[in-house]
């Protein structure tokens, strides 16, 4: 029997919605390659499961007895499932026609590329950040610091602008909602590092840099069109710290202790605990002012503590 084209891994975050949505407009958009569908359910609720199972019959389904992370998650696909390339795909999102294959299609056409993402849009149809150039220390403080209006160009200096054209591109890394990977790649650079997402943060970085260092590169392919429902399914915390927010944060860290040595990942966590001061004293203006409310302001300063903290731990 022959190998699928394609192998598409999502994970069910009890979002039966969202992800009944994702499955119709991809068995609907998708007609040229030949794909199999993997869903793992994350120890939910089970609830809409059984419909799902109803409607789509053809979807392959991986129950967890325990909440494992993104990484985790996708590698049980990863590990056992056989095509000649592999998608890690959010459930939060819905599939322009034809998306898939215009995937397939480039991963044909291009041997030397050995992941792809697809150009993403926001639910308003503007374009969402899913290009990036590699990972700066400048970048981060920008990333973590509160700006005034002027400056917020600076926020954007780790984005690739390749993301705003219409046409192919080699870039550092794309968004880990949609990365197609070749079965040569994934066998030379591995399976996602699960210590890099319990939640799901800095694996789509890690995995795209590894590639780059084993010879592959990584690419952009704007035909492919998708609608990301962005931090549908991981939903910030209501009240304490955002713990999506402060683990997005923790897995810099250790990315930078990864790819740029200690004395890198030290600079980092001395911007994690020197920008502390000015952010909280931006948040107390705020609060004064009237333009934040008091739970809004204490969620905000919990969460800056906490990625603070994280500065001077001996290892995060």
């Amino acid at each position: 029997m022959a190998k699928a084209d394609l192998i598409i891994s999502i994970v069910n975050h009890s979002n039966p919605e969202l992800l009944h949505d994702c499955l119709r407009t991809l068995f609907e958009t998708t007609r040229d390659c030949t794909f199999e569908v993997w869903v793992v359910d994350n120890a939910t609720d089970g609830r809409g499961v059984e419909a799902m199972r109803r409607d789509f019959p053809q979807v392959r389904w991986l129950f967890n007895t325990e909440r494992k992370g993104f990484s985790a998650n996708h590698n049980q696909v990863l590990k056992q499932a056989h095509g000649r390339y592999i998608c890690i795909f959010n459930d939060d999102t819905i599939v322009h026609e034809g998306a898939f294959d215009a995937l397939v299609r480039f991963m044909d056409e291009n041997p030397r590329v050995g992941m792809a993402g697809a150009r993403l849009l926001n639910a308003d149809g503007t374009v969402q950040n899913c290009t990036f150039r590699p990972m700066s220390l400048s970048g981060q403080l920008f990333d973590l610091v509160f700006l005034p209006r002027p400056l917020h160009f600076l926020k954007r200096m780790d984005i690739d602008p390749a993301q705003y054209g219409h046409e192919e591109a080699r870039v550092n890394w794309v968004l880990g909602a949609c990365i197609v990977v070749r079965e040569e790649t994934l066998a030379e650079v591995g399976l996602l590092d699960e210590a890099m997402s319990p939640l799901g943060n800095t694996e789509d970085t890690d995995w795209c840099v590894r590639a780059w260092k084993a010879g592959w590169e990584v690419a952009f392919c704007p035909e492919a069109v998708i609608t990301h429902l962005s931090s549908r399914s991981f939903r910030p915390s209501v009240t304490g710290p955002d713990k999506v927010r402060v683990e997005l944060w923790r897995t810099r860290v250790a990315y930078f202790r990864k790819h740029h040595g200690r004395m890198q990942e030290w600079m980092l966590r001395a911007i994690l605990v020197g920008t502390l001061p000015y952010n909280s004293l931006v948040l107390a203006q705020t609060l004064l002012r009237g333009r934040m409310a008091l739970p809004e302001f204490r969620r905000q300063l919990a969460t800056f503590l906490r990625i603070s903290e994280m500065g001077l731990r001996a290892r995060v």
